[in-house]
């Protein structure tokens, strides 16, 4: 599977149209399909990390660097922390790291 196939793989499995996915990316709904297609091979990184934030999954994912189409929750743990505006603490870490594993518990007893 390459960019395109997975991109659009993960869209269809969490049932995003091109226009939210091109919304959130900030690019056209036609260039999501010509990445879909395989018409432009080389994304910006910064619109692969939109696109993977609005599927959900991460870069590498997408990149075809790993199989799993969750993002991992170290990934997660640093995606979070990065949003903090001061420095976080590898306690406070593991306490996020913590409330991801359950809200993923609660979420799979839906």
């Amino acid at each position: 599977m390459n960019i395109g196939d997975r991109i659009k793989h993960r869209r269809k499995q969490l049932d995003i149209n091109a226009d939210d996915l091109a919304i959130a990316a900030g690019v056209s709904r036609a260039t999501i399909f010509r990445y879909e297609n395989g018409d432009i091979e080389k994304m910006p990184a910064v619109t692969l990390e939109k696109i993977a934030k609005k599927l959900r999954t991460s870069p590498a994912y997408l990149m075809g660097w790993t199989e799993s189409n969750e993002m991992e929750e170290n990934e997660s743990v640093q995606t979070i922390a990065a949003h903090i505006d001061e420095d976080v603490t590898e306690e406070e870490m593991e306490e996020i790291l913590d409330y991801i594993k359950y809200r993923k518990q609660r979420r799979k007893k839906k």
